[in-house]
């Protein structure tokens, strides 16, 4: 006959100093904007006309 012995262990109990280290990391607040690009209607036009207005290539020379 096999014999089982149960063995209870007791969790680790975190300390006040700890305890506040965990509800500070879990209760912090999300930024309000983040730094990721956001999409400008506008941007479109500005490069648009920034190549239109850009100076054209210049041409080589015609030999005679």
């Amino acid at each position: 006959m096999s014999v089982q012995t149960v063995t209870r262990t007791r969790g680790v109990l975190a300390g006040s100093a700890e305890r506040a280290a965990v509800n500070s990391l879990i209760a912090e607040a999300e930024a309000s904007v983040s730094g990721a690009p956001v999409f400008a209607p506008e941007a479109g036009a500005i490069l648009l006309a920034l190549i239109l207005l850009s100076p054209k290539e210049p041409t080589e020379p015609r030999e005679k």
